[in-house]
């Protein structure tokens, strides 16, 4: 029939209306439980550990969650002045293009120093356990 149980159960049936997805457009979705990272490009209902998991909104960089770009042999190299402690850290850094995705993950005590081959214009996010996701423009 096409339709999940979730829509089945409430009721509601919805339609993506995204017939062609720029990688841009891409959303997140990060269970506090586990840690677990989804993306997606079109809207959708996601769930983990037996929760509706929020889309993740970024906000721009403040001074405690500041994104520090530089070119270096035709690499981003980031670099994130934050503390990596077991309950309050990065989780993860991603970079999107309109045609990619990449994601690494991080974990607690480990250095925020991470590299992407240049692709082209787009974004970096970067993921705090505490306060959320955050992003700049390249």
């Amino acid at each position: 029939m096409s339709v999940s149980i979730g829509e089945l159960l409430t009721g509601e049936y919805r339609t993506n209306e995204n017939v062609s997805g720029n990688m841009k457009k891409v959303q997140f979705y990060v269970c506090p439980i586990c840690g677990n990272i989804i993306t997606a490009v079109g809207s959708g209902s996601y769930s983990c550990c037996g929760i509706t998991l929020p889309k993740q909104e970024a906000e721009a960089c403040d001074a405690s969650h500041l994104i520090e770009v530089e070119t270096v042999d035709n690499e981003y190299h980031i670099t994130i002045n934050h503390s990596m402690e077991k309950n309050h850290y990065i989780s993860f850094v991603a970079y999107i293009t309109s045609s990619n995705v990449e994601v690494v993950k991080l974990y607690p005590e480990q250095d925020i120093s991470v590299r992407f081959r240049k692709k082209g214009h787009g974004y970096i996010y970067a993921f705090c356990n505490r306060h959320g996701m955050f992003s700049v423009s390249l």
